[in-house]
């Protein structure tokens, strides 16, 4: 005869299916359309064609994600629902069954609802695998893969949820907690990273931001998926945050009061925490915004009160459920001295942060560029990287000077970006990023951008052997359809050999001088390896090769490429160029205008080509029309560049 208890058990588990087991049919109808309808429905030889799959994820990767994400919040939100409703609450807690019991039967029941439509899917992926001949595309790992990824993922969700759902008596509160929660490391690393740079001279906010975060939010890495599996590290961790969330969980539960449903929070202590964690995040929100917008300490002060203000109120609106609220004036009085003795102390650099360089015998190696980029962007096999003593000396020297520099440079801050990462011989990284102007530091620069190394770190010709040259192919900057290839042996070894020296006796003015290139070259060597380099006007000598081999017309865009141009003083042009404008914007005004001059001679237009710069903040603005692709292009001169036939013309 069974006994009462496991009678009990068996009804719960009943009610549990009757109350939520709809979410998991709604989450394998979701995945079933996702994915096996759509490999049913692209199963013609035709639709396969165009099909770029390496694995289940990428089939209707933003729906999977969806589901993903909501179905395992849901189900918390549903399942633990009669902690939050008085009646269901004291009927529950009524029967003849411990906490822990309960907790663990709709905790576990909740897992096996999220685990059964995956292992469906799952199973009919594997019924169509042969017939639909899916190893075309990945292996039979790949699914099983998948499921291990997808169920991984929901579980690390679904208890969050749970866990969030024992210290709240309201549904919403549960939900959107739920997404904070899983968000907060995130958040914050960006938060921080926004407003410290206010704080720290050099500090890299931009590199951390755009560093791989995912690894702190779930909710981020699952972004991945569809490119990546997680690394085995990781794997482990979630598995630790699954049984951490779970004991949890039930701890809490077990000390949950049974009065505390329909509050938003549960406990007094948590309380608290969530106001103050609210006004910090905003507060932090609110500076970060106005110190971008509007420099000057006074408007990040004035940003900070404005955004501990309203998470402030916010809070409290959640915490007493009305837009009513009592503004508790002592523990925001508390509040706001710890914030002003923070903000204090960050105008003294204890650490030393600011004036730490290491020394040249600590230093394995240094990356310099002028962009984060460069360094963590994850298409560059290889950062850049200068290992030679004197340029390591240079970078040093160089970052002195910037931190003697620092009163002026904090006040008004170049357009010019510098990148530097100290890579130790401990293993330590010490990283920095400036802004400056480029020009004040020239001698610095010239001496680093010109020596061998850089400039063998920098540019992929120094990649190339000539004699494994198999074609080049030249196209120009420009609204042209026109491009150059060369083909034969002996240009090709010619056309390496000249770029090669064009980049060897490059100064550092013609390299970071404002003219565009003439076109980018890309060249293929050892049959699948390929080269890019700009085609700068300095590089004179090539443009005379070009020209002695008949294929300078084809190379860059010429005078015979433009039907006309329109110059004009840049002052008579009513376009406020610092306010935005469109190239249609700028050509309209100027056709319509008395003060422009058109120009139909090539020869002019050729000179003018040559001569313009391709920013747009000179004192004259010239518009090229070109007639095949019925296009514009702008460039500028300034008083010094521009030709004399447009500046007679324009006087």
């Amino acid at each position: 005869m069974q006994s009462k208890t496991s009678l009990v058990k068996r009804e719960i588990i009943k009610t549990i299916f009757r109350s939520v087991g709809w979410v998991s049919i709604v989450y394998f109808l979701g995945l079933f359309f996702a994915i096996p309808l759509d490999i049913i429905m692209n199963s013609s030889e035709e639709q396969r064609k165009f099909l770029d799959i390496d694995n289940l994820f990428q089939y209707n990767f933003q729906l999977q994600f969806i589901f993903n994400i909501s179905v395992p919040v849901i189900l918390s939100v549903f399942l633990f629902r009669y902690t939050q409703v008085k009646q269901y609450s004291d009927l529950m807690h009524s029967l003849p069954i411990k906490r822990g019991s309960i907790f663990h039967q709709y905790a576990l029941t909740g897992i096996m609802l999220l685990i059964l439509p995956v292992l469906l899917i799952a199973f009919v992926v594997l019924l169509l695998y042969q017939p639909m001949n899916l190893q075309e595309f990945y292996s039979m790992g790949e699914i099983f893969n998948w499921v291990g990824i997808t169920l991984l993922f929901n579980i690390v969700i679904y208890l969050a949820g749970v866990t969030v759902g024992m210290m709240t008596g309201l549904s919403a509160v549960q939900g959107a907690l739920t997404y904070i929660f899983l968000l907060l490391p995130v958040g914050l690393i960006i938060l921080v990273s926004i407003n410290l740079p206010f704080y720290l001279f050099g500090y890299p906010g931009q590199y951390y931001m755009a560093s791989k975060f995912e690894k702190f939010s779930p909710l981020i890495a699952l972004t991945q998926m569809n490119m990546r599996t997680p690394s085995p590290i990781e794997a482990v961790t979630y598995l630790i945050l699954i049984l951490s969330l779970y004991f949890l969980g039930l701890q809490i539960y077990k000390r949950r009061r049974m009065e505390s449903v329909s509050h938003a929070l549960v406990f007094p202590i948590t309380k608290p925490i969530f106001k103050y964690s609210v006004t910090f995040c905003t507060m932090l929100l609110g500076g970060g915004y106005f110190g971008e917008m509007r420099s000057g300490m006074s408007w990040l002060i004035a940003g900070y009160l404005f955004g501990a203000l309203i998470g402030y109120a916010a809070a409290e609106m959640v915490l007493q459920k009305s837009w009513r609220v009592t503004i508790h004036v002592k523990g925001l009085m508390a509040y706001t001295a710890l914030m002003a003795a923070l903000f204090i102390l960050f105008q003294f650099d204890f650490t030393q942060y600011e004036k730490s360089i290491p020394r040249g015998n600590e230093i394995e190696r240094v990356h310099f560029s002028e962009s984060f980029y460069l360094y963590s962007d994850i298409d560059h096999e290889e950062p850049l990287y200068l290992k030679e003593y004197e340029n390591i000396d240079l970078v040093r020297r160089f970052h002195e000077t910037i931190v003697k520099d620092e009163n002026r440079l904090a006040q008004i801050p170049g357009r010019d970006s510098v990148f530097i990462v100290y890579e130790l011989k401990n293993g330590e990284k010490l990283v920095r990023d400036y802004r400056i102007n480029k020009k004040e530091y020239q001698p610095f620069l010239k001496l680093i951008y010109e020596s061998d190394e850089y400039k063998k770190a920098t540019n992929e010709i120094y990649q190339v052997s000539a004699d494994d040259t198999t074609k080049i192919t030249i196209t120009p900057t420009g609204p042209v359809t026109k491009r150059a290839v060369i083909t034969n042996d002996k240009d090709l070894k010619e056309a390496v050999e000249i770029l090669t020296e064009e980049v060897d006796s490059a100064s550092y003015e013609k390299l970071q001088g404002s003219d565009e290139p003439y076109a980018y070259i890309e060249i293929f060597y050892n049959d699948s390896n390929k080269a890019y380099m700009p085609w700068y006007p300095s590089y004179t000598r090539f443009e005379e090769w070009l020209e002695e081999k008949s294929l300078l017309n084809e190379a860059r865009v010429n005078g015979n490429d433009i039907s006309y141009a329109l110059a004009a003083k840049a002052k008579d042009i009513d376009i406020n160029f610092a306010a935005g404008y469109s190239y249609e914007e700028v050509f309209e005004e100027m056709r319509d205008s008395k003060s422009a001059v058109k120009l139909t001679d090539k020869e002019q237009i050729e000179s003018s080509l040559k001569n313009a710069d391709g920013y747009i903040d000179g004192d004259y603005i010239i518009v090229f029309y070109f007639d095949e692709q019925r296009t514009i292009d702008i460039k500028s001169f300034t008083e010094k560049t521009v030709p004399a036939f447009i500046k007679e013309r324009l006087q």
